[in-house]
C-alpha cells in the first residue's frame, strides 16, 4: 500500500511539472492575448493593433475590429481562463477556452497566434457566430482574400517571366515547394510561356475569376480560375499550404484556355 501511495505522489508531481511547463511554455502566448483585450479595455485600438499579426492586419480593418469587440463590452473585459495551450513548432501557437467579464460573463474563443521577429502576435480570433472570424482562417471563407492571394501569385509568376528573372516569385513560394521544386526547373517550366500571344501586361489591373475553391484534408487550399486575357484566357490553378500561420505556394499550374 505504501508503494502503491508513493506511485501516486510521484504521478501527482509529474503531473504538477507537466502543468507547469505548459504555463511557462505559453507565458508570452496569454501575455499577447492580454495585453490586446487591455488596449481594447481602455479604448486604444491603434495600441491593440501591434498584438495583431501582418495577416491579420492586412485583411481586418480597424472598423472591423470595432465591430467585432465593441468598447462598449470589452470594457469590462477582466481576464482569461484557456484550458487548451498549444505550441508548435513551425513558430504557431492556439489558446482555447474564453475570456472573463467584471460583471461574471465568459465568452468562449480561440485565438491562434504566430511568431514575427521573436515576437508573438493574434493570427486569428474565433468567437461564437456573433463574433468576428479574421487572419488566416477569413481566407477560407472570404472570396476577396482568396483573390488576393491569387493575385499576388500571379502578378509576381506574370513578373518574374516577363523579366526571365524568378528570384522574387521563387522565394515567396512554400519550404515544401523550394525541397521539391529548384529555382532553375522553376524557369525551364515557366519560362516559354513568355512567347504566349497574351496580353501580360493588362493583367497586374485585372481581377482573377475563381471558379473553384478547395481545402483538402492534407490541409492544402487549392484555388482554380482564370484571368479574362486576351486572345485567350490564363488558366491557373494554385496550391497553398501554411508556413509560420501565412498560405504560401506548394504547387503552380498556368495554361490558356478559350
Amino acid at each position: 500500500m505504501k508503494k502503491f501511495f508513493k506511485f501516486l505522489s510521484i504521478v501527482f508531481i509529474l503531473v504538477v511539472i507537466a502543468i507547469a511547463a505548459v504555463l511557462f511554455f505559453t507565458s508570452d502566448l496569454t501575455q499577447t492575448v492580454d495585453n490586446f483585450f487591455n488596449a481594447i479595455k481602455n479604448n486604444n485600438y491603434t495600441e491593440a493593433q501591434n498584438y495583431l499579426s501582418g495577416n491579420f492586419k492586412s485583411t481586418t480593418t480597424v472598423a472591423e475590429i470595432k465591430r467585432a469587440f465593441p468598447y462598449s463590452r470589452f470594457k469590462h473585459y477582466s481576464g482569461y481562463s484557456f484550458k487548451n495551450r498549444e505550441v508548435n513548432a513551425d513558430g504557431t501557437g492556439t489558446l482555447k477556452g474564453s475570456i472573463k467579464f467584471s460583471d461574471g460573463s465568459i465568452l468562449p474563443i480561440k485565438i491562434e497566434l504566430v511568431k514575427e521577429n521573436d515576437e508573438w502576435k493574434i493570427n486569428h480570433i474565433s468567437l461564437p457566430r456573433t463574433g468576428l472570424t479574421t487572419g488566416s482562417q477569413q481566407q477560407k471563407s472570404s472570396p476577396t482574400q482568396y483573390k488576393a492571394l491569387v493575385h499576388k501569385s500571379i502578378s509576381e509568376l506574370v513578373n518574374a517571366i516577363q523579366n526571365n528573372d524568378y528570384s522574387n516569385f521563387y522565394s515567396d513560394t512554400s519550404v515544401e515547394f523550394k525541397k521539391s521544386v529548384s529555382l532553375e526547373k522553376t524557369k525551364r517550366v515557366f519560362s516559354r510561356f513568355k512567347a504566349v500571344n497574351i496580353n501580360w501586361n493588362d493583367i497586374g489591373s485585372m481581377s482573377p475569376v475563381i471558379t473553384s475553391q478547395e481545402t483538402k484534408d492534407n490541409g492544402v487550399l487549392e484555388l482554380k480560375g482564370y484571368y479574362p486575357t486576351k486572345p485567350v484566357h490564363l488558366g491557373f490553378r494554385l496550391e497553398y499550404v501554411k508556413n509560420n500561420g501565412q498560405y504560401k505556394i506548394f504547387g503552380v499550374f498556368i495554361k490558356t484556355e478559350q
